[in-house]
């Protein structure tokens, strides 16, 4: 037992090593080297637990999106209209990412340029966090909210794309301003070009359902 922690330990000491070093330094400037010494480590040692720096960069994110999955559902439980739950969604996602920049710089700025990405375990953990914006626009398109001939998917991609938009640029800008600057009229502006006509804007009452 006292070795299984202590091997879990050394893991979560290497990880962390990482995601300061790659936030710090950039990807592609940190050796293995630094990482073992960050983490107090030999490079032996280090390569018992992974396999390299690129194993290392996709383990950091795949952990911190498995949390996120997590937390959606307790995130939008009880909240009722489509609308209200991409409010929701917006909001505690972006909240989510403030809370933990060092894995919103190493998702944003380095995993998503490396060519293996859209192969990795990770990228289908993405994909499983996003499809709940397609059940939340079906949803829509039910109840009436949402426009009838709208394809989820295309919404589900300009959502997440304004999304990943605002928080880019947000780390390019060394997070020199809330995230939340703004938001509300940036995600109204969203929401009019997703809205069924006369369905109307939410009302603030609406708004503090969840």
């Amino acid at each position: 037992m006292g070795n299984k922690v202590s091997k879990e330990n050394t893991r979560s000491r290497i990880i962390e090593s990482a995601k300061k070093l790659f936030a710090d330094k950039g990807y592609q400037k940190t050796t293995v080297m630094d990482i073992s010494r960050q983490a107090g480590l030999s490079e032996a040692a280090l390569y018992d637990y992974f396999q390299g720096k690129e194993d290392l960069l996709l383990t950091i994110p795949d952990l911190w999106v498995l949390e996120l999955i997590g937390d959606l559902k307790e995130q939008l439980f009880g909240i009722k209209g489509a609308i209200n739950k991409l409010r929701k969604f917006l909001w505690w996602y972006l909240r989510r990412v403030e809370e933990a920049p060092l894995d919103a710089k190493i998702v944003y700025l380095f995993l998503k340029t490396n060519a293996n990405f859209m192969k990795t375990e990770v990228y289908s953990n993405v994909k499983t966090l996003y499809s709940y914006l397609i059940e939340i626009f079906e949803e829509g398109r039910t109840s009436g909210e949402i426009k009838s001939d709208l394809n989820p998917y295309f919404a589900r991609d300009i959502f997440v794309g304004t999304m990943e938009h605002i928080i880019t640029r947000w780390l390019l800008k060394d997070r020199s301003y809330s995230l939340f600057d703004n938001l509300e009229e940036v995600f109204n502006l969203m929401i009019d070009g997703f809205r069924a006509n006369g369905s109307g804007p939410i009302s603030g009452s609406e708004a503090q359902n969840w």
